[in-house]
């Protein structure tokens, strides 16, 4: 897809955005796609720009929209894009990037919501004591992928949205990955950087870290990072959920799943564990 600047360095919209994905493993995929020799991230090198982030607290004027292309200017042969995970969750943020990049391909990263919610679970009881109260709402709100995906339906057309499952990247990261390429429409989509083929494994992780401990970064530090990257609690035990809590996720996001599937026909519910009831109903 040709950008939409039309001299070379003259800026403009980008070519594609990544709108979701918040905690889903999209450092590596993300890291992945700028790895390609036709994708490059915005001028100032920052692959989540959260440029739409203050405009809920303030009116997004034309100078506004002028600095977010200044963020991306043309190269012929190349694509130029970011990838924000919260963009889709963020209710004022697409129809202001329905405004400002009317034609960017945009693209969104999923994953499964309970495993997600028991890792920032176990995250977040870390911080408190024993006593504390804590919320995590939030985390729950997040997960309501398809009231996103089709307020993002709303302001861009289907064929301009590719919804990815991060399990299914994981399994076969050479043929999402190209997927991926030929839905932005480089020119030569075969090409797959040496970090396609290896998404994050925490064994790997745990010894690149404790390479990384040994500089004299807090064990607690190091741990988060394997964890943000990974999507999973590592070296900590995990108290699992009580059934109250269970039931009560289920409860909300089983229908958003069963509507997220109507949406994404290929999405494969079989592929998350905590939902595979739905993949047979």
């Amino acid at each position: 897809m040709p950008s939409s600047a039309d001299a070379a360095g003259r800026p403009g919209p980008p070519d594609f955005i990544g709108v979701g994905g918040i905690g889903t493993g999209i450092e590596w995929w993300v890291a992945a796609l700028f790895a390609h020799p036709e994708l490059r991230p915005p001028e100032s090198g920052r692959r989540s720009l959260h440029y739409f982030d203050p405009f809920a607290m303030e009116e997004m004027t034309a100078d506004d929209v002028a600095g977010y292309h200044a963020q991306f200017p043309h190269v012929p042969g190349v694509l130029r894009g970011e990838w924000t995970g919260r963009y889709m969750l963020d209710g004022w943020t697409p129809p202001l990037l329905r405004r400002a990049a009317p034609d960017a391909r945009l693209m969104i990263m999923l994953g499964d919501p309970v495993t997600r919610y028991r890792w920032l679970f176990a995250q977040r009881r870390e911080k408190f004591a024993a006593d504390e109260v804590f919320y995590t709402t939030d985390i729950v709100e997040r997960a309501r992928h398809a009231s996103q995906l089709e307020r993002l339906l709303r302001f861009f057309p289907s064929e301009q949205v590719l919804v990815l499952q991060y399990e299914r990247c994981r399994v076969d990261p050479a043929r999402e990955y190209r997927r991926t390429a030929e839905f932005l429409g480089v020119r030569d989509p075969g090409v797959q950087p040496p970090l396609v083929g290896k998404p994050p494994a925490a064994g790997r992780l745990s010894k690149q870290l404790a390479a990384v401990a040994k500089l004299g970064v807090p064990g607690r530090a190091v741990r988060r990072g394997a964890e943000r990257v990974a999507r999973r609690p590592l070296g900590r035990t995990e108290t699992p959920l009580w059934p109250d809590l269970e039931a009560a996720l289920h409860f909300t996001l089983d229908p958003e799943m069963e509507r997220l599937s109507k949406l994404v026909p290929e999405l494969d519910l079989a592929l998350w564990p905590n939902f595979k009831h739905l993949a047979s109903a």
